[in-house]
């Protein structure tokens, strides 16, 4: 009766953090000003209009008509989805969310995720980002770097598409080591259609499919600028390749390394086709490392101490804390 009860607690708790979620004019930045302020989301919700406007720097009125549009109702619909496809929630309150990622200025306030939730914090995570449309060379080189990465400790993360990032996702399945993909739809509508099967993979083999929006998301362009800063928030550095001078893959590095204080290492492509010309701009405006092996990665990782010790101390407290939780298959 007891856990059963308990059980209903925290249920309610998710509820309300993901209805906090989906309050409009509030972002993750305001979000994460008010968990800094106020701890957890009931003292959020409790809060009179007034404290929390002396956190968010809005006039009452603003704050109170923002609160009266928090919808249980819909928060609570998109928790059973999640549950119904097998999945979990963790929140920016939970003291097992990913560090790296919370340290951010506007971290997730929800990730939804089918899969493993502690795998996110078991390996430092390196995330490999490039073309769609890439070439040959560009997917063997992506294999052969994150099969390398797999094998000296890191997990892989991408964004799930097309070309650069099924490569490394797939590399890192065949190394048997966890590889998250992160998403700019929700999991109700895995994007890019083509790659089903390849999260399939991704959430039975250990690894994750992540996203910040609710189950019955589709994909729209201006999602998935959004989701590249969970790329590269929850790295410890970001490799690209082939990437051209105005890609996705370029708005991860530069969020990367101007934002987040992350190391970008670019592997230089072919000068007479474009299709590495973000690359090589990057490294020659000095903010990317060139590199062409693996172990010069490795290497550079190591100099980011700071978050390396993050990492194991969330590590650590994951594994004494609980048992990796691996939830259902996708439906």
């Amino acid at each position: 009766m007891r856990r059963a009860g308990r059980s209903q607690m925290h249920e309610e708790r998710l509820v309300q953090t993901l209805a906090l979620q989906q309050i409009k004019g509030w972002g993750p930045r305001t979000v994460c000003k008010l968990r800094e302020s106020f701890g957890t989301t009931a003292r959020i919700l409790e809060a009179s209009a007034s404290a929390v406007a002396a956190v968010t720097g809005e006039r009452e009125v603003v704050v109170a008509a923002r609160l009266r549009t928090l919808d249980r109702k819909y928060a609570r619909a998109d928790l059973r989805r999640l549950q119904d496809l097998g999945g979990s929630v963790l929140t920016v309150f939970d003291p097992h969310y990913p560090p790296a990622l919370r340290g951010i200025e506007d971290p997730p306030t929800v990730l939804r995720i089918l899969g493993s939730r502690a795998a996110l914090t078991q390996h430092p995570i390196i995330s490999i980002v490039g073309a769609r449309r890439c070439s040959a060379v560009g997917v063997d080189l992506a294999s052969r770097f994150s099969t390398a990465l797999c094998e000296a400790g890191f997990s892989i993360c991408s964004g799930g598409a097309l070309g650069i990032d099924a490569a490394a996702h797939r590399a890192a399945l065949r190394a048997g080591v966890p590889t998250f993909a992160i998403l700019g739809s929700g999991l109700q509508h895995l994007y890019p259609p083509e790659n089903h099967s390849l999260f399939h993979a991704i959430a039975a083999g250990g690894g994750a499919v992540v996203s910040e929006y609710p189950c019955d998301v589709g994909p729209r362009p201006g999602r998935f600028p959004e989701r590249n800063r969970i790329i590269a928030g929850l790295s410890l550095g970001v490799v690209v390749f082939e990437a051209g001078a105005r890609s996705g893959a370029m708005i991860t590095a530069r969020l990367a390394a101007e934002d987040y204080g992350r190391e970008v290492l670019a592997v230089p492509g072919r000068v007479d086709t474009g299709a590495s010309a973000g690359c090589h701009r990057a490294i020659r405006e000095g903010w990317a490392c060139l590199v062409d092996h693996p172990d010069q990665i490795v290497e550079r990782i190591q100099e980011q101490a700071g978050l390396l010790e993050l990492h194991r101390a969330a590590a650590a407290g994951a594994s004494s804390g609980s048992a990796a939780v691996h939830e259902k298959p996708i439906s």
